[in-house]
């Protein structure tokens, strides 16, 4: 049985998509939960994730969660 290329290239993309979506759930409720930040930054944040998802998720992952050591 042949699978298509288009077949092959739609569930990549789910798949991305779905851990795409799982990071971003993760970054917000992480960002939610943090207590040493005010509330206006907090929706600062949000606003970056969701309307430049990808540049804001990795500038939040990078800068946004405290380093722990």
């Amino acid at each position: 049985m042949q699978t298509s290329l288009s077949s092959v290239l739609i569930n990549t993309t789910l798949i991305i998509l779905l851990i795409w979506l799982i990071v971003l759930v993760f970054s917000l409720v992480s960002l939610s939960r943090r207590r040493d930040i005010f509330t206006p930054v907090k929706v600062f944040w949000a606003a970056i994730i969701l309307f430049a998802p990808v540049a804001g998720l990795v500038v939040y992952l990078v800068y946004g969660p405290k380093k722990r050591v």
